[in-house]
C-alpha cells in the first residue's frame, strides 16, 4: 500500500516470563542477529504515521528465572493468575507448522531503546552544578545511559554558570568523553519552575534529530545537586547495574509506568499499597499516584505522558498556582512540587502507576549541595 514508502523498523527483544514469585531476568539484545517477524503494522493516529516493521533480536544471555532470596523486600511479583502460578505449558497440536515456540515469542510491545534525554535544572548554584557534572562524568553517565542530549536549564543564568559550562566542555574534551550539551536559560531573569522545565525539555526532545518519531521520548530529570553514589556495591559502580537499571526503565515506560523514581518509595506509603514490579531483571516497587506523592527527586518521565496530562497545568499562569514561600507570589513562581501534592494539579485523584527503585544495594543518587 501507500505506507510501504514510510516504514519504520522497530527492534524488539524476546519475552521472558517466569512463574509466580520468581524473578524473570533477560540481558540486552544481540544487534547483529535478527529475525524478520513479517509483521507490518499499518500507520494510524494511535501508533504513528509510519508503518511499523517488527524485527526480533535474541538476548545475549537468554531468559533466566531467579528464585527470590530477599525475603524482607521481595523482588519478584506474585500473581493469582492460574497459568502463571503453575507455568505449565499447554499447547494444542498445530495443524500448520509454527514459526515460533513459546520460549521465543517476540516482545512486540517494547521497543529495545526509546530515546533518552538527560535534563538538569540549576538555580544560582554554579558550584553544585559543577560538582554534579564532574561526578556524572567520572561515572561516564552520559554514555552508559545513551543520553541523546543533555539539557541544562540555568535559572537566573550568570557569568559563573557560563564559565563552569565552558570549562566542563573543555574537561570533557580532554577526557575524550564528549557528549552533546544544550544550555537553556537566556538571561539572568529567566526562572522556569520544574513543570515548565520538563515540558520545555520534552518539546526540545521532540525536535531533536534523535527523537522518537511518535514522541515516545524519555527524560531523566535531575536538579543540579544529585550526585551518583560511589560505593562498590551501589548501582553506578557495580558491574553493569546502571545499564541494567535503564534497560528496566526503558521496558517499564512501555508497560504502563510513565513516572519512575530513582529513589526508594516515600516512607508514608503503606507496604500493603505497593507491589513488586521487576523489569528486565531489575527490581522495582510500584504503587499508584493516589498513594505516592510527586516529588522533584531523580526521576525518569515519559515525555508523551507528561505533555498530554501535566503540561497544561505547567502552563496555567494564575496566582492560584504561585507558591507561598518568600518571593514566590511577587515573582509569579509556581511551586510545582507543592501544587502536585496539595490538589491544585490532578495527581492525588489519578491512578497512574509510579515505580520506585527498591532499597538495599540499589542506591543511585544522593543529595550534594555545595553553594548553600
Amino acid at each position: 500500500g501507500d505506507h510501504q514508502a514510510h516504514i519504520r523498523h522497530v527492534h524488539v527483544g524476546t519475552m521472558c516470563r517466569c512463574a509466580s514469585g520468581i524473578l524473570p531476568t533477560i540481558g540486552p539484545i544481540v544487534t547483529d542477529e535478527a529475525r524478520d517477524t513479517q509483521i507490518l503494522q499499518p500507520p494510524s493516529l494511535a501508533t504513528g504515521m509510519h508503518a511499523k516493521h517488527f524485527i526480533q533480536h535474541p538476548s545475549a544471555t537468554g531468559c533466566s528465572c531467579m528464585k527470590d532470596t530477599n525475603l524482607r523486600v521481595p523482588y519478584a511479583s506474585t500473581t493469582t493468575d492460574l497459568f502463571l502460578k503453575k507455568m505449565k505449558l499447554h499447547e494444542c497440536p498445530h495443524v500448520f507448522p509454527a514459526k515460533y515456540e513459546w520460549e521465543n515469542m517476540p516482545d512486540l510491545g517494547v521497543e529495545e531503546t526509546l530515546p533518552l534525554f538527560l535534563g538538569v535544572q540549576s538555580y544560582e548554584s554554579p558550584l553544585s552544578l559543577n560538582g554534579t557534572l564532574h561526578n556524572w562524568l567520572d561515572h561516564d553517565l552520559f554514555r552508559r545511559i545513551n543520553a541523546r542530549d543533555v539539557f541544562v536549564q540555568l535559572n537566573h543564568r550568570s557569568l559563573m554558570d557560563d564559565r563552569i559550562m565552558f570549562d566542563f566542555h573543555d574537561h570533557m574534551a580532554k577526557m575524550q568523553r564528549q557528549s552533546p550539551i544544550t544550555i537553556l536559560g537566556s538571561d539572568s531573569s529567566s526562572n522556569l519552575h520544574p513543570g515548565r522545565t520538563i515540558s520545555n525539555m520534552c518539546r526540545r526532545a521532540e525536535s531533536h534529530p534523535d527523537s522518537h518519531p511518535n514522541g515516545e521520548n524519555l527524560l531523566l530529570f535531575l536538579e543540579k545537586d544529585w550526585n551518583l553514589y560511589n560505593g562498590a556495591n551501589d548501582v553506578p559502580s557495580k558491574g553493569q547495574s546502571l545499564e541494567r537499571l535503564f534497560r528496566g526503565i526503558n521496558a517499564l515506560a512501555q508497560r504502563g509506568v510513565p513516572y519512575i523514581r530513582l529513589k526508594r518509595k516515600s516512607k508514608e506509603v503503606s507496604k500493603s499499597k505497593t507491589w513488586p514490579c521487576p523489569s528486565q531483571g531489575f527490581p522495582f516497587e510500584c504503587t499508584t499516584a493516589h498513594q505516592h506523592r510527586w516529588t522533584n527527586q531523580p526521576m525518569v518521565v515519559s515525555c508523551k505522558w507528561f505533555l498530554r496530562y501535566l503540561e497544561p497545568f505547567a502552563l496555567l499562569d494564575d496566582p492560584i498556582m504561585y507558591g507561598c514561600r518568600e518571593g514566590f507570589q511577587e515573582n509569579r513562581y509556581c511551586d510545582w512540587e507543592e501544587a502536585l501534592q496539595d490538589g491544585r494539579i490532578a495527581w492525588v485523584n489519578s491512578q497512574w502507576v509510579v515505580a520506585n527503585v527498591i532499597t538495599g544495594n540499589h542506591r543511585v543518587f544522593f543529595h550534594q549541595e555545595v553553594d548553600q
